[in-house]
């Protein structure tokens, strides 16, 4: 045991006086008059014996009281505390967790700005010669070397503000890396955060007996947080002229009701919907807006709120595209033209491809929002590939079968699914007698529990079916459309169906991404041959970047090597031409207003095998040095403030009922 104030233990010397308040109550006599002692012998001799013992009782216990409050006062702390502060270390590491939850406010200003004065405090303490290492969630190469203290404290000044979220395990890891390609064995590693629950995942965690760690949570004066979690269309295709449905989530991750929250809509900065949100505690709440393009080509839109003090999460940016044309591919052996180009042939809003499978385009193929491959095609490994890609991508995919065992028992179709989203708006209402197509023949489509049916036969088969494949859709239809078949071509159902399954198609691009998330963008519609120069550049001219990426299957792929700056809009250059817009938030995960607490922290690094020397608080190394705010840790003292109080009561007790 070691003693914060060791001089305090000269008062040991107040022992002396209830040691000579014993002595000189021995040396009193007092005496009785009493005409005969001999019976009283013994009596007086067993009682002085029991007045002796009760007043050494006594004694103890009053210098139990004076040792207790002085070792109380000298603030004891355990011993190996002071062995692991003489201990020299290779270096010094410092995380500051500076992602979006940090920017709440403490009493005074934001908790990073507390993290970052307490760290510069933290700095001055130690040596000059120290060597430290600066950890944050952004992990910027400039401090990937260890620093003096003059360094050190300049990139503390220098340090980004925004940082994305990140796990605790990555830290660890990160600074373990960090140690050995510099060589560097014993360390500490001070960690300043408001340890979000989703922060402190410490799965994978290498224990570490020569790292010392040592926790700072920090915690914000308000916990209420409103966010706008994400945005939705109604249709995924944009047409100029007409108007889509806009869904956007609103959350309330705090324990108050929130009312009357104005949300605004904007396209391309101009306020186009405006509308008011009530959101009960810890709920959710979506609204219903309309927006109008006008004109083809990228729209940048917002879904904003206004909401204090976190506000990286008030907005939620998207980029809409509407679209002159749509695609649609047919597979096809036949010469004559089909029921399909009869739909989408002559219409204007629609460039219909029809292709033979045994000389298909990829190009083409990763184009197109609709692929509708007819039951005569012959489907090779390779073109199966790449409709299984395209699939994935968001391209609705149709297949007519006629293989397999045949019923040619002719029936009706008896059942639509019309309280599925793929009939919401298709059929507004269905007539009692409805002329629903016929069909002669069909085959067995066996679907399994990730397909829907759409359509029933009357004897309870399916006629069509869907499932969702990546971000795209796949269609089954157990019949041809051929006359022999079926009525399918002939019913007025057929042009619905088909359009439909058009817009549900994809090939238009993500209207939204996430930093820190999505590292790998992928393009359908981009033509990229020969020598280019590509640049991500954001719509101020402030930031750009120069992606790896490479052409697959007529699909550009994008690496991001690092995390875009802020979120916003960011235009895909190529060789200086803008050829795409692309509108980037950041995660909600750091919107979740859920902490944990200093013995959660404690627990959490125990299960990985690592041990939290101490817990502080930033203002711990304003006022007292490294040694004390370590030793001031210690709970010690309670316990000898404890122990003196039992010995005042045992004394109290002893001089009271001991006759």
């Amino acid at each position: 045991m070691s003693f914060l104030y060791p001089s305090v233990l000269w008062a040991l010397t107040a022992l002396l006086i209830p040691i000579a308040v014993h002595l000189f109550n021995l040396r009193r006599h007092k005496l009785e008059y009493f005409s005969n002692t001999e019976l009283l012998k013994t009596i007086h001799q067993e009682n002085k014996r029991t007045r002796r013992l009760k007043h050494l009782v006594a004694l103890v216990l009053r210098c139990i009281f004076v040792a207790a409050l002085v070792f109380a006062f000298a603030f004891p702390y355990p011993q190996d505390k002071e062995a692991v502060m003489d201990v020299e270390e290779d270096v010094v590491g410092v995380y500051i967790d500076n992602s979006m939850s940090m920017k709440a406010l403490s009493e005074r200003t934001t908790l990073l700005d507390d993290a970052r004065e307490s760290a510069r405090n933290l700095v001055r303490q130690y040596p000059p010669s120290t060597r430290f290492l600066l950890m944050t969630n952004s992990f910027e190469v400039q401090n990937e070397y260890p620093m003096n203290q003059e360094e050190m404290l300049d990139q503390l000044d220098r340090m980004s503000p925004d940082g994305p979220p990140v796990k605790m395990n990555e830290v660890l890891d990160r600074f373990a890396m960090l140690r050995q390609y510099h060589g560097l064995e014993g360390a500490s590693l001070f960690v300043y955060s408001d340890f979000q629950n989703n922060m402190l995942q410490m799965t994978g965690a290498q224990h570490d007996s020569t790292l010392r760690i040592y926790a700072i949570p920090l915690s914000a004066g308000s916990r209420s947080n409103l966010s706008i979690d994400t945005v939705w269309l109604g249709s995924p295709i944009m047409q100029s002229g007409l108007a889509n449905e806009v869904h956007v989530v609103v959350h309330n991750r705090g324990d108050r009701a929130v009312q009357g929250v104005p949300v605004n809509l904007t396209m391309n900065e101009r306020v186009v919907a405006a509308s008011t949100v009530d959101v009960e505690p810890f709920g959710t709440a979506e609204l219903l807006m309309q927006i109008v393009p006008e004109t083809a080509g990228s729209i940048r839109c917002s879904a904003s709120l206004v909401d204090y003090p976190i506000t990286f999460d008030d907005a939620y940016h998207f980029v809409v595209e509407p679209r002159k044309t749509l695609t649609v591919v047919e597979l096809n052996s036949g010469n004559s033209p089909s029921c399909v180009s009869m739909v989408f042939a002559d219409d204007p809003q629609y460039d219909y491809v029809a292709m033979n499978p045994n000389r298909f385009d990829l190009q083409t193929l990763s184009k197109a929002q609709l692929v509708v491959v007819d039951a005569s095609s012959e489907i090779n490994a390779s073109l199966r590939q790449a409709l299984e890609e395209d699939a994935a991508e968001g391209t609705s995919l149709v297949f007519f079968h006629d293989d397999g065992a045949v019923d040619t028992n002719k029936m009706a179709v008896t059942d639509l699914a019309l309280r599925h989203d793929f009939f919401d708006d298709m059929i507004l209402e269905m007539p009692q007698h409805a002329d629903l197509p016929k069909v002669f023949r069909h085959v067995s489509l066996n679907p399994d529990a990730k397909t829907t049916t759409l359509i029933h036969l009357a004897n309870g088969d399916p006629l069509l079916t869907l499932r969702q494949e990546g971000r795209g859709y796949v269609f089954d239809m157990a019949t041809k459309l051929d006359d022999s078949w079926s009525s399918l071509a002939d019913n007025a159902l057929f042009v619905p169906l088909m359009l439909k399954m058009a817009l549900l198609g994809g090939g238009v691009g993500r209207i939204a991404y996430t930093i820190g998330d999505d590292k790998i963008l992928i393009f359908n519609d981009l033509d990229i041959n020969g020598n280019i120069n590509l640049k991500i550049k954001d719509d101020v001219g402030s930031f750009d970047a120069v992606p790896s990426f490479e052409m697959r299957n007529s699909r550009l792929f994008v690496y991001l090597g690092g995390d875009l700056k802020e979120a916003g809009f960011y235009d895909l250059l190529v060789n200086d031409s803008v050829r795409h817009v692309m509108a980037w938030n950041d995660s909600r995960l750091e919107s979740d207003m859920e902490f944990c607490s200093q013995e959660q922290v404690e627990q959490a690094f125990h299960d990985a095998g690592l041990s939290v020397e101490a817990m502080f608080e930033v203002g711990d190394f304003v006022h007292h040095d490294l040694m004390q705010a370590i030793a001031r840790k210690s709970t010690w003292w309670r316990w000898f403030v404890l122990l003196a109080l039992l010995a005042l009561v045992g004394e109290a007790a002893v001089l009271r009922f001991w006759k």
